[in-house]
């Protein structure tokens, strides 16, 4: 992909159709929220597309891809600058930072990213949580939230690098 800071046409379709991926699947995994019902826990499905992105327009288009999630995400479920959207800001913005710095210097895998990203999006969660209720008591929920976030992190980025390949394997087929 280019790596040109503007975006084409063709690269603003590719990312559109991509959000609107990561906004049905964040919409699909609230319907399964019951699967799990804790506070703050989610399957990280949207960031399966995120990783892709990541990979296949760098850090400043994920950027850019990433702000349009969260504000639609707001819209959609959250409602904008409520406590559970700073929190989920927090998380991803903390998770964002760690997945480009590892992807930029190929720290990782695409699975080791997914780690990370899990990882660091509950930790900017309890960090912004703590933040807004004033008491670090809640630093107590972060064991509980990384062992969700390993399984969900592994599944998330094994999910990514599964269709990162599909996608050379058709490049090269062509």
């Amino acid at each position: 992909m280019p790596s040109s800071d503007k975006l084409t046409i063709h690269e603003m379709t590719q990312l559109g159709v991509l959000l609107a991926a990561a906004i049905a699947l964040r919409l699909a995994e609230t319907s399964l929220a019951w699967l799990l019902p804790l506070p703050g826990a989610h399957l990280g499905l949207a960031n399966t597309v995120t990783i892709i992105v990541l990979y296949l327009y760098g850090p400043g288009k994920t950027a850019l891809f990433l702000t349009c999630r969260i504000l639609l995400t707001g819209l959609l479920f959250t409602g904008l600058l409520t406590p559970g959207f700073l929190i989920g800001l927090g998380g991803a913005a903390l998770s964002f930072a760690g997945m480009a710095l590892a992807r930029k210097h190929q720290w990782f895998s695409t699975v080791g990213v997914g780690l990370l990203g899990a990882f660091l999006h509950n930790c900017g969660q309890i960090l912004v949580a703590v933040a807004i209720m004033r008491t670090p008591a809640l630093f107590s929920y972060l064991p509980v939230l990384i062992a969700i976030g390993i399984p969900t992190g592994l599944f998330t980025g094994f999910l990514a690098g599964f269709f990162l390949e599909r996608m050379k394997e058709k490049d090269s087929a062509a």
